[in-house]
């Protein structure tokens, strides 16, 4: 007479413990120890993984799981961290306040605006009311006039809302006639985007650049064919990431405050 029995990975033993696939098709694993799983390098992760995939990552020591086509950390269950973020104080003009960071790498975005809380100096804000969140505010700024040239340059641009002194810029495009120094912003005779920093905002709409343009010819400047975005972005003055938008300017001088991970 054949004996019927389970498949088992124990060769010692019809009876041993050991790896089984059961009639409910569950990998049933015998044993009350524990079990190895895959394990190495960042750089060691299988070039062509799929969701579900599980390793243990050496050199972050932490379990990871490819999932949603991307290695994800394995969380734990302990209280995540509130974090508290001062992201700039009122001018009682601009309304964008950003970008957000919640010092997660893994979950970096906030899942909505009620997800955080705000605070504008001591006045808790109110989600859909107060603010909103808005991803890649930034418009690109076009260089509506140039108002003086020499050591630095000043431009005028129809807001200069989100530059700040220090800033790292890009102009472009601020002359078709390439003839004299005014091209120097575009960075030598080249229609190539020129990297400068911002020197100071003089004004609301108005831009000093750090880039000598003595002996330039403002006549040859073309209105609105140029155009100003800070380094890091593709469109405009403000970085890529989401950022708080409040439906009006908050007051001149009040700090704004974030507490981040509450979706967490």
């Amino acid at each position: 007479m054949r004996l019927l029995k389970a498949q088992n990975t124990n060769l010692r033993n019809i009876y041993g413990k050991g790896v089984r696939y059961d009639i409910d098709q569950q990998v049933v694993l015998d044993s009350t120890n524990s079990m190895l799983v895959s394990k190495g390098t960042t750089a060691q992760r299988p070039s062509s993984p799929a969701n579900g995939h599980m390793r243990y990552n050496t050199d972050v020591d932490e379990f990871e799981f490819y999932q949603d086509s991307q290695w994800r950390k394995v969380r734990y269950k302990e209280a995540n961290a509130i974090t508290q973020q001062n992201v700039g104080s009122g001018d009682a003009v601009e309304t964008l306040f950003g970008p957000l960071d919640n010092s997660d790498t893994d979950f970096p975005n906030p899942a909505s605006a009620q997800s955080i809380l705000v605070f504008v100096e001591n006045v808790f804000q109110i989600a859909g009311t107060n603010y909103t969140l808005v991803q890649n505010p930034g418009a690109r700024a076009e260089v509506s006039s140039i108002i003086s040239v020499g050591t630095t340059t000043v431009i005028e641009t129809a807001t200069a809302h989100g530059f700040t002194t220090a800033d790292l810029v890009y102009v472009s495009g601020v002359e078709s006639d390439v003839d004299d120094n005014l091209e120097n912003l575009n960075t030598d005779d080249s229609s190539s985007p020129g990297s400068h920093t911002i020197v100071s905002v003089p004004a609301g709409n108005r831009l000093e650049i750090g880039v000598d343009t003595t002996g330039a010819n403002i006549g040859n400047y073309t209105s609105g064919t140029g155009f100003i975005l800070k380094a890091g972005t593709s469109t405009g003055p403000y970085v890529d990431g989401y950022y708080i938008s409040f439906t009006s300017a908050p007051d001149l001088d009040k700090p704004i405050t974030v507490l981040h991970n509450f979706d967490k």
